[in-house]
């Protein structure tokens, strides 16, 4: 590899000789060689472009965070202090952390075991908001828009409905979100009179464009005290806690 680096830095310097000086130029010949031995190189060790390939992949990946990270930064008063938004533990909690969630999307049933745990575990040191960002068709924005209308009976309605929505497998057609509802301390008469209410899906659209903005192309996307973590990785959900709980 450090041979092929060489006579790339060789071509490359041979080559600025010719533009910048005369005298200097490369024949056809130069030329021809230099290429020849490129290929020659490339054709015996044909792993180098799996390795540039993979390379260019990984600086793509850090781009695409580093204009997450920007985003988030620019867009903090949105992601943090929207009241609209549900949210369970104090306002006054050492970390927050916000979920981008749909209750169709299973990666979330998991990391649903995962928020639970941790509410369990620290108490009110720890705040969770939900983005409801339902994009899994149309059972899923009828969730959210019963979600975010339970959520006008108290966050001690919205919390268990939530659990119960986002921790059951299969459709959620209207008759299971009523059943859910009901069986979770939710006046389901007055959630469908409230899920009408077009600031409800208002809410909904501007979390959406919320999303699009921090590039968040799937659910869960979590931002654990700033820290982005896409997807339910519990490993890395649980580094970026730690870190968070310990700073505090």
């Amino acid at each position: 590899m450090m041979r092929f680096a060489g006579l790339v830095a060789a071509a490359v310097f041979l080559m600025g000789c010719q533009q910048g000086n005369a005298d200097a130029q490369m024949s056809d010949a130069d030329r021809e060689e230099v290429r020849e031995i490129v290929r020659d190189y490339i054709l015996e060790n044909p792993e180098i472009i799996e390795e540039a390939l993979i390379e260019l992949q990984r600086r793509a990946r850090a781009r695409e965070m580093q204009a997450t990270y920007d985003a988030v930064a620019a867009q903090s008063d949105a992601i943090y202090n929207d009241p609209r938004d549900p949210r369970v533990g104090p306002d006054d909690a050492d970390v927050v952390i916000v979920e981008f969630m749909d209750y169709r999307c299973s990666y979330c049933r998991v990391a649903a075991q995962w928020v639970e745990a941790v509410r369990e575990r620290h108490g009110d040191r720890v705040q969770f908001i939900f983005k409801e960002y339902p994009i899994l068709g149309e059972d899923s924005l009828q969730a959210a828009r019963a979600a975010i209308a339970a959520l006008r009976q108290g966050e001690n309605v919205y919390a268990p409905f939530h659990h119960a929505m986002v921790s059951s497998s299969g459709p959620l057609p209207d008759e299971r979100i009523d059943q859910l509802a009901r069986v979770s301390g939710v006046d389901v008469e007055r959630m469908r009179e409230d899920m009408e209410d077009p600031a409800i899906m208002d809410h909904i659209n501007q979390v959406r464009s919320l999303g699009q903005v921090l590039g968040v192309s799937g659910t869960p996307f979590f931002i654990v005290d700033g820290t982005v973590v896409p997807g339910a990785n519990e490993m890395a959900l649980e580094e970026a806690l730690n870190r968070a709980l310990a700073a505090d």
